[in-house]
């Protein structure tokens, strides 16, 4: 056993992870007032995953009210109020060529019934769609969605953190609690730091982390290819280009022009369930290129006027019901996970950080009861219900799950 003089709690929290899950985490607790450090194995902010430039984020909508829709229309008012300076592109169409007068009136009778009002997202016609994006297609105009950069999130959250908080290129081997306290120690054994408090947002890391603890929660990884194609001047696909986001079965940017030179085109994203090759595929380069087409009502065959340039490949974490897990951890007191974000990074993040800042406040408060309200302009029923909803405990079957004292969320009645 280790001194315990060699141990003293530096920090009220540590994070682990520093991409978009941690750096939002640690930004939030640290400006409630929380002393908080965190730990990276590579030697900055965003470097995996996170480094992605151009993640889309938009409120949900789809044939019913759903718990998800519910969840990314306040999740997406959090993000833009957030992080607009992060904001690369502003707004997104989602192209729907079968809408005719009868399924845009039941489209609209949707959008109102999910309360979204117009300078939110509305139906618009093939004419103003033309003139919005370029794209001579009815859909749905999303006016409060962003493309964001994840690097620019990151950097912000994380910029008021002491230089001493900040552990780059520390490769954690084990967590261990040990006198009320968990610490963390480098692959050569040595305690990097320790706190009441950890937070595991390292991605598919949390797995292993967790491992050491004697917790097995599915936690399966998500290859993701974004895909950026040069296309000539004099092609006949640049009348179609798009001057906006677009959104359907994958996404795509603006595609862009410098001076009267030919054109680049970014379009993803592949999802390859149980993937870690972090390596670019051309298959995956072929997909997104048909999707492109898609998006835009170009004839598949219109594939040899793309030519792929470059490639962004990020593998991302995700749980079996594709619902994050945010929360503690069973049995394992000031023990939390923030991880299987998906493809939805900006969105959880949002809901996520200050849903974890609610759980260490009342855990560092010795409090039984969580804070209800936690979400700025949410009712404490749709705080409860994402709590729960997004709990690892969900997956934490059998004694372990029913012997956890802060598994699930309380809520005072007023």
């Amino acid at each position: 056993m280790k001194n315990k003089n060699t141990f003293n709690a530096y920090h009220q929290v540590i994070v682990v992870g520093a991409g978009i899950a941690g750096c939002t985490i640690a930004g939030e607790l640290n400006r409630a007032g929380i002393s908080v450090g965190i730990v990276e194995r590579l030697s900055g902010p965003a470097k995996e995953t996170s480094a992605h430039e151009t993640a889309l984020a938009h409120p949900q909508i789809g044939k019913k009210i759903s718990k998800l829709q519910r969840f990314t229309q306040l999740a997406n008012l959090l993000s833009t109020e957030k992080w607009q300076s992060a904001q690369m592109f502003r707004h997104a169409f989602e192209p729907i060529p079968s809408l005719d007068n009868i399924k845009m009136y039941q489209l609209k009778e949707l959008i109102n019934e999910m309360k979204y009002d117009e300078q939110t997202l509305k139906v618009i016609t093939e004419k103003e769609a033309k003139l919005k994006t370029n794209i001579g297609l009815p859909g749905v105009w999303y006016e409060k969605a962003a493309i964001y950069s994840l690097p620019q999130i990151c950097r912000q959250e994380i910029a008021l953190l002491k230089k001493e908080a900040q552990y780059w290129g520390f490769k954690i081997s084990k967590i261990e609690y040990m006198d009320n306290r968990w610490l963390v120690y480098s692959e050569d054994d040595k305690l990097i730091c320790s706190a009441p408090v950890i937070i595991l947002a390292n991605g598919l890391g949390v797995q292993k982390l967790l491992k050491n603890v004697g917790i097995d929660l599915p936690v399966r990884p998500v290859r993701g290819q974004l895909s950026k194609f040069m296309i000539r001047n004099d092609s006949v696909l640049v009348p179609y280009l798009p001057k906006t986001a677009l959104r359907g079965d994958g996404y795509c940017l603006p595609a862009v022009q410098e001076g009267n030179k030919d054109w680049t085109w970014e379009i993803g994203s592949s999802y390859d369930e149980d993937s870690t090759d972090q390596s670019p595929w051309s298959q995956s380069d072929i997909s997104n290129a048909i999707k492109g087409l898609s998006l835009i009502g170009c004839d598949h065959s219109h594939i040899k006027e793309m030519h792929p340039i470059s490639a962004f490949v990020g593998v991302r974490s995700a749980s079996k019901d594709r619902l994050p897990m945010i929360g503690p951890i069973a049995a394992q007191p000031g023990l939390f996970v923030a991880c299987c974000y998906g493809s939805r990074g900006v969105l959880w993040s949002a809901l996520a950080a200050p849903l974890i800042r609610a759980y260490v406040e009342s855990f560092l408060a010795g409090a039984v009861r969580l804070r209800a309200g936690f979400l700025t302009g949410a009712c404490p029923t749709l705080s409860a219900e994402i709590a729960s909803s997004v709990n690892p405990t969900r997956f934490l079957a059998g004694a372990l799950g029913a012997r956890a004292s802060n598994s699930k969320p309380i809520f005072p009645e007023s």
